[in-house]
């Protein structure tokens, strides 16, 4: 009689399991594309050097620093514009993406290389600085406020210039300011501040998890969204699994339609043994797929597209899930 019911619950369980079926491509995207969003990014960098003085720029192109100012108000309206794609991983509002979605990076070392060479440009944009606040001085006269005012920027410049000689570039720290912002699947809008705003919770500091963590300043994921999961194990991908991605290829160009944004879905298949830090399958994707989910036929989430090959759109990489897994632990 034992064995008969032991029989039994085996033959059900058996049968349980045969229900599950892998989704459909349509099915799939009806069930998690809710849970993607389009990211938006309006960012700057800014560089304070040892004694304090602060300075902000755009970008590094062909050794020389872009849009460089001392005024932070000035730079915000010059701000690069990027955008890619997150995921909800909890009820909470917090997202899934790639770190250089949600902070863009330039070569810290290249901009202190600059630095060296650049001494002789700082000393007279200071004295630019300077010969300016000067003017202003002689244009406000009767007004002892705003004359004080052009004294003491005066004085500010004429040290900082007075000792940017005996600086240690090397010492100069560089930090991106970034502006995050998100739209739902299914939403319009004008402009960014149509949208929903995120704060940076983390990023990697591992250089090949190329991940972070954001979320919705309101800290509440919208009501009936998709939130991905990891799939129980990190066990490797078989070479034959069909995976599928969710994103915003071309950020807007694609996306957006007469309905509002809409993500688009690919498929594609395992094309090289993973090696534990990255995954390549042959999903085609577009610059603003960075940070979509990679799921599997069940919709678990198994990696976050990262990035791909120059020249062609059929081979990406992703983070598999142990590494996803192992930040998301860290914080």
């Amino acid at each position: 009689m034992k064995k008969i019911s032991i029989l039994i619950v085996l033959v059900v369980a058996g049968l349980l399991s045969s229900c599950r079926h892998a989704m459909t491509q349509e099915e799939l995207n009806d069930k998690a594309s809710s849970g993607v969003v389009l990211i938006f990014n309006s960012y700057y960098y800014s560089i304070t050097f040892p004694n304090g003085e602060e300075l902000f720029f755009t970008d590094i192109e062909d050794g020389k620093l872009v849009n460089i100012t001392d005024d932070e108000e000035e730079i915000k309206k010059e701000s690069n514009g990027s955008s890619g794609t997150g995921f909800f991983i909890s009820e909470d509002g917090l997202l899934l993406t790639n770190r250089h979605v949600a902070r863009p990076e330039v070569d810290e070392e290249e901009i202190k290389n600059v630095l060296k060479s650049f001494k002789r440009s700082l000393k007279n944009m200071y004295s630019e600085y300077m010969e300016k606040v000067a003017t202003e001085y002689e244009e406000y006269e009767g007004n002892v406020s705003r004359q004080a005012k052009c004294v003491e920027l005066y004085n500010s410049y004429k040290k900082a210039r007075e000792e940017i000689d005996d600086m240690d570039m090397n010492e100069a720290e560089v930090i991106t300011h970034s502006d995050l912002y998100v739209a739902f699947n299914g939403s319009q809008f004008v402009k960014l501040d149509d949208l929903s705003k995120c704060d940076i919770i983390a990023v990697s500091e591992d250089e090949k998890v190329d991940l972070a963590l954001i979320q919705l300043k309101d800290g509440e994921t919208p009501e009936d969204t998709y939130i991905f999961k990891l799939r129980e194990t990190d066990d490797e991908l078989t070479m034959d699994e069909k995976l599928y991605m969710i994103g915003f290829n071309k950020g807007l160009t694609i996306s957006k339609t007469v309905q509002g944004i809409r993500s688009q879905i690919y498929s594609g298949n395992i094309t090289q043994k993973g090696d534990g830090e990255k995954i390549l399958y042959s999903i085609p994707s577009l610059p603003g797929s960075s940070g979509s989910p990679v799921v599997d036929g069940y919709g678990n989430l198994v990696a976050v597209n990262f990035a791909g090959f120059t020249g062609t759109q059929n081979f990406n990489y992703g983070i598999p899930s142990i590494r996803i897994r192992e930040f998301l632990n860290d914080n």
